[in-house]
């Protein structure tokens, strides 16, 4: 016993002093390695405790290599050492780790043995959030009508367990799916079952995300009565929560938790009339977001832009939503950037500004007929992934009847034709309407590029230096600096190029470097190079004179996978490489 305390108390100094010391000695030797030195002299909980801990220092960074082996190493020793709950909970962070990295293809691959796993151990908290992992993947891929039906199949499977977890977390996504749908009602009805559930459970992290989004659909629906009741009903939860970590002798942050439960305050009260009420609660959520992400500063300042206006001071409520709109354009977010000029199209008409209002009414429905074709272009993409899931089964049907139903099957094969004919006319009437999408989308992406480089021309592309409240002085300096370099040595076309090796070049510690980016821009390493070649790549395909191939600028702006830059292309400007060039030399034409 008193071996097995001294060595766990050897592995917490190191660690302590690792972390003290990481401006001098961190640069020769990472706090992983110093646990590692020590790893084959430990046994039983002290060894599984330093993996854990080497997990969680792993996934600091942005190597998805080495945080799935650190995880691998930690789920071979909890089964070598039969500690189911330890290895449930590496699988689970294993799940997480694919999906966090978009390697969905892996995730789809161990998914069904990891919960075959969770669920023969009966970790029915780990198996709900790993199945929910699957449902976030579609969501993420526009499969909307597919999510749906997984996720109905895990609120099935979770009603045959009579699992109140489970259900929670089920509604949750149904409520989630609706909401994408604009199906309020239905949306209204699942989160309401999930709270009811949720609230039954001790982790009441899922529980304030679903309140959040219950506002929100409420606030859509126009029900901010209910609204007002749920908004209190949350901060409640919130208070309860801090006060029994206090009563621990723990200091909760929540600044977060509250900004949202805040801001769902002030619309619910300004809604209802009461108006000092809303400004008292707008006051303390401009303190709760303070130094919080680009997402958490354009919620406010969206809340702000309908506060002014409600009030009746449209010039101010203008000039907030202008601010809104440059920063969610410089952080490549259109989405966000439409919510925020349909807003002040709505103002300017309110204001007299009748001509005003007209021209961004008109911009906003240029836009949003193209996100249309664009979410269409999807939904058929999806409808037609479902028809031949379903084809493949209607084939393996009739295999097995052989000639016994021939007339039934060729009837079945006429239909299937006629669908097929279908498909072949939508997709042939849609074809004029997806080329005018492209033109609109190439146009919006240029026109951007245009405005960037008036208001920074200096800065690398589309990184824009204008970083994020309460970052710090010191992470503005550094992020300067790492401009700086890229714009002089384009470091970031080089497909191996490391953060350490930049930090390098900065005289600095990876480890700040990391945090520095993520404060200030709110994006991963990775994140932060991709967008920098991505628009390198952009302007390549868009030079007349550039005879390169499609895998040679890839190749060339630093991608090392033909796939993973087509993907990423389009993600960001909603073109393939191939579409985007084809409409460069069209317009130079």
């Amino acid at each position: 016993m008193i071996h097995s305390s001294l060595t766990k108390l050897v592995v917490i100094l190191l660690l302590i002093f690792s972390l003290c010391t990481k401006n001098t000695f961190a640069e020769h030797q990472s706090p992983q390695d110093s646990i590692r030195k020590i790893l084959p002299s430990l046994s039983g909980g002290n060894r599984l405790q330093a993996l854990a801990d080497i997990v969680s220092l792993v996934a600091m960074g942005n190597d998805i290599d080495a945080e799935l082996a650190a995880l691998n190493d930690l789920r071979m020793e909890a089964n070598k050492q039969g500690n189911a709950e330890i290895e449930g909970l590496a699988r689970l962070k294993q799940i997480f780790c694919f999906y966090n990295y978009n390697m969905f293809d892996s995730l789809e691959t161990v998914l069904p043995k990891h919960l075959e796993f969770m669920a023969k151990n009966g970790q029915w908290d780990y198996y709900y959030n790993g199945w929910e992992a699957k449902v976030e993947k579609l969501l993420y891929a526009n499969q909307t009508q597919t999510a749906l039906k997984e996720t109905q199949l895990m609120y099935d499977d979770a009603k045959a367990r009579d699992n109140n977890y489970g259900l929670g977390v089920s509604a949750h996504t149904l409520g989630i799916i609706y909401q994408t749908l604009q199906r309020y009602e239905l949306a209204e009805k699942s989160f309401d079952e999930a709270i009811n559930r949720l609230s039954k459970e001790e982790d009441i992290s899922l529980l304030l995300n679903t309140y959040n989004t219950l506002c929100e659909t409420l606030d859509a629906s126009w029900k901010f009565e209910k609204m007002l009741n749920i908004a209190d009903a949350w901060k409640v939860t919130i208070d309860n929560y801090k006060r029994r970590t206090e009563e621990r002798g723990i200091t909760p942050m929540l600044n977060g938790r509250y900004l949202y439960c805040y801001l769902a305050l002030t619309i619910a009260n300004f809604e209802t009339g009461n108006t000092i009420q809303a400004e008292r609660y707008l006051k303390i959520s401009e303190e709760c977001a303070k130094g919080r992400s680009m997402i958490a500063q354009f919620k406010l300042l969206h809340i702000q832009t309908r506060f002014f206006e409600h009030l009746g001071q449209y010039e101010k409520a203008i000039a907030i939503a202008d601010t809104n709109y440059n920063r969610v354009i410089s952080f490549g977010d259109s989405i966000s950037a439409l919510t925020v000029l349909e807003n002040k199209a709505r103002i300017l008409r309110k204001a007299g500004k009748g001509i005003e209002s007209a021209l961004v009414y008109e911009e906003v429905m240029q836009r949003k007929d193209s996100l249309r074709n664009l979410e269409f272009a999807g939904q058929l993409d999806e409808l037609r992934t479902i028809y031949e899931v379903d084809k493949l089964e209607i084939e393996a049907e009739k295999t097995q009847l052989k000639l016994k139903n021939s007339r039934n099957v060729a009837a079945l094969f006429s239909v299937l034709a006629l669908v097929l004919a279908a498909f072949a006319l939508v997709i042939l009437f849609n074809q004029k309407k997806l080329k005018e999408k492209n033109r609109s989308l190439y146009h919006q992406i240029t026109e951007q590029r245009k405005l960037l480089e008036k208001s920074v021309p200096d800065t690398p592309k589309s990184i824009v230096e204008e970083t994020v409240e309460g970052a710090g002085i010191e992470n503005n300096e550094l992020m300067e600096r790492l401009n700086a370099l890229m714009r002089s040595e384009q470091s970031y076309t080089q497909a191996g190029i490391t953060r350490k090796a930049v930090a390098d070049m900065l005289n600095t510690n990876e480890t700040y470097l990391f945090e520095a980016i993520k404060k200030c821009y709110s994006l991963t390493w990775s994140e932060y190079l991709n967008v920098l070649r991505l628009d390198h790549a952009r302007d390549m395909l868009a030079t007349p004179n550039c005879d390169l191939t499609i895998e040679a600028v890839a190749i060339d702006s630093g991608f090392g996978s033909r796939n993973t830059f087509y993907r990423l292309f389009r993600e960001r400007f909603g073109l393939t490489p191939v579409e985007f060039r084809n409409l460069a030399c069209e317009k130079k034409g």
